[in-house]
């Protein structure tokens, strides 16, 4: 892959300096630089295998569980494979691999740990707050912790026990239009979340994106956070709250109020 990425940045320069004999009368040198990218882009099908097989031996060995992965796709300029890892026999597993420099990464621990998260907070975050559109929660650990275990993942819950070397991430949208007369009450709402992330040290940002209630009327069903900028004519106010750690009542949730 090296050698063919090595080559196309050759054949570019070569291109444009003029001093290659691979142009013809018929073809432009956009047009044979195109043509070139495009055939040594996508990756043979045993290449494809050979990586694959090597993702899958990299997953067993460093969380001693059966992965299969798919979806590969090879970055040229970057020299870099992209593909999807999935828990075998189990459904619902879907996280991001990739292989860079002759090293692989992936996202399993935090997925898996996230995915904890998201059913330990599920019903605070539903009983706290109504309007509710959508939310999304992560959770990521130094490498150190997840390298220490790996090949025995704890739950979030038993993590936050034994390490504080980790950080979670919550988003919510709601349906609701925040103004002066009703920012008390809304407040209140969000240090009802605030305060049990406190009471069960939990280390945290939390962001709350309040949305005119009109934007269901548009048929917009969910927000997608990382492209919230899409919704804009829609935001009627928005907490961005660091740490958790240093709200103490709830009046102090306005400070973060942007």
């Amino acid at each position: 892959m090296r050698r063919r990425t090595a080559f196309a940045w050759t054949l570019i320069v070569c291109l444009l300096s003029g001093g290659c004999s691979l142009l013809t009368p018929e073809k432009s040198v956009v047009d044979k630089i195109l043509e070139e990218m495009e055939n040594m882009s996508e990756p043979s099908e045993e290449e494809k295998q050979q990586v694959k097989k090597e993702a899958e031996q990299y997953l067993k060995e460093r969380y001693g569980e059966e992965f299969y992965v798919d979806n590969l796709k090879y970055i040229w300029p970057t020299d870099r494979w992209s593909m999807r890892g999935h828990l075998k026999n189990e459904e619902g597993w879907d996280f991001w691999v990739s292989k860079a420099r002759g090293q692989f990464k992936d996202a399993y621990f935090t997925h898996r740990i996230s995915r904890d998260a998201e059913e330990e907070f599920k019903p605070i975050i539903a009983e706290a707050l109504d309007s509710l559109i959508n939310w999304q929660t992560s959770v990521v650990a130094e490498d150190e912790v997840e390298d220490q275990y790996a090949k025995s993942i704890p739950s979030y819950q038993e993590l936050r026990k034994e390490t504080q070397k980790y950080r979670q991430i919550i988003r919510i949208a709601l349906a609701t239009s925040l103004t002066e007369k009703n920012q008390d009450q809304e407040f209140e709402k969000v240090y009802r979340l605030v305060s049990y992330l406190n009471q069960n040290n939990v280390r945290a940002a939390v962001d709350v994106l309040y949305y005119d209630p009109a934007i269901k009327d548009k048929g917009i069903q969910k927000i997608d956070f990382t492209n919230s900028g899409e919704y804009q004519e829609y935001l009627t106010g928005l907490l961005e709250i660091n740490d958790v750690s240093k709200v103490k009542t709830a009046k102090d949730i306005g400070k973060y109020l942007k």
